[in-house]
């Protein structure tokens, strides 16, 4: 299990200009390690995830929990234009990508992290439709300014991954 944020998150963070109290969302956030994170940095988050085991693993005063099943994209559960930040670690479904984007307010910023092509090879997930195909962040993400991308294959004892990173902000 993965306690800690990740490195990517953090780094992102340390780059852009994150107002006190500003909205954010954890998309598929797990046990809320990105989310704790957040609330570190004084905003108000909205975690939400499937699992309501892993929702009720953490707990901050600045964190709302939603359990839902986002990969509904019919039902999405949010508004427009609503978040200044949101993040994605982890989770891949292509179907929703526009729904997240049209969740992010004006200058608001996306940080994302998913596994890359070749994963299967090296560990979880097996599954191509949960793998990012070489510069598909980029496409997905076109009509949002670029900040920093990178596709990134680690190899270093038992962490082994391929993994695929943006930064970007909606700058209409």
């Amino acid at each position: 299990m993965i306690n800690k944020a990740s490195n990517w998150v953090k780094y992102c963070m340390s780059q852009i200009p994150c107002k006190k109290e500003a909205l954010a969302l954890d998309l598929a956030c797990g046990r809320g390690r990105n989310s704790i994170l957040l609330a570190k940095y004084n905003c108000k988050v909205i975690s939400i995830d499937i699992d309501i085991l892993s929702l009720k693993s953490f707990n901050r005063k600045n964190i709302i929990k939603v359990q839902t099943d986002i990969e509904n994209f019919l039902n999405w559960p949010l508004n427009k234009d609503i978040f200044d930040l949101v993040i994605v670690t982890n989770f891949l479904n292509r179907k929703i990508f526009n729904n997240i984007k049209s969740s992010i307010k004006n200058n608001g910023y996306l940080i994302y992290e998913t596994f890359g092509e070749g994963q299967q090879f090296l560990g979880k997930p097996k599954n191509r439709k949960f793998l990012l195909k070489k510069n598909e962040l980029l496409s997905l993400t076109k009509n949002l300014k670029l900040i920093f991308y990178e596709e990134v294959k680690v190899i270093s004892g038992e962490t082994k991954f391929i993994k695929n990173r943006i930064l970007c902000q909606n700058a209409r």
